[in-house]
């Protein structure tokens, strides 16, 4: 087993323990009405990170993957705290929006800045309308509300 595998399956490893626990912790609650999403996303990380472990356990990885630089990512982690911090005040569904339209936008390959500003604006839309159709109409799940819904 070379270093980078070695490293790679103990990531695996680790992950996998992780999705483990919260999958405990969500799934076997009194109220199970209240955590089934919860406990539906935990089942899923934890499915997808026992693949990613067995992959890493095999050797089926393919070493494919290019370098994402640190510096490249601080920006929207950076607005990820700060979306986070004021769901309460702007909401969940304005939050979400806002952080999806900015990240997509600045990770958007196209160079034609109205049709990057156009896709980028379409997709959090759409995206934060299934967020809204998932919690609030189907599930029934309160989110913090905010400065528009």
């Amino acid at each position: 087993m070379n270093p980078v595998l070695g490293r790679r399956f103990v990531v695996a490893l680790t992950v996998a323990l992780l999705a483990g626990l919260i999958f405990r912790v969500s799934y076997f609650q009194d109220n199970s009405e209240a955590y089934l999403f919860p406990s539906i996303v935990a089942t899923v990380m934890l499915t997808l990170s026992l693949v990613s472990l067995a992959r890493e356990a095999f050797d089926m990885c393919v070493d494919d993957f290019q370098a994402f630089p640190l510096l490249r990512q601080l920006p929207v982690i950076l607005m990820m705290v700060v979306a986070v911090s004021l769901v309460e005040v702007l909401g969940m569904y304005t939050s979400a929006f806002l952080v999806l339209a900015v990240v997509t936008y600045w990770y958007s390959p196209q160079t034609d800045g109205r049709r990057r500003l156009l896709s980028c604006v379409a997709f959090a839309a759409g995206f934060t309308a299934f967020m809204y159709l998932l919690f609030s109409v189907m599930l029934n799940v309160q989110l913090p509300r905010g400065v528009l819904i």
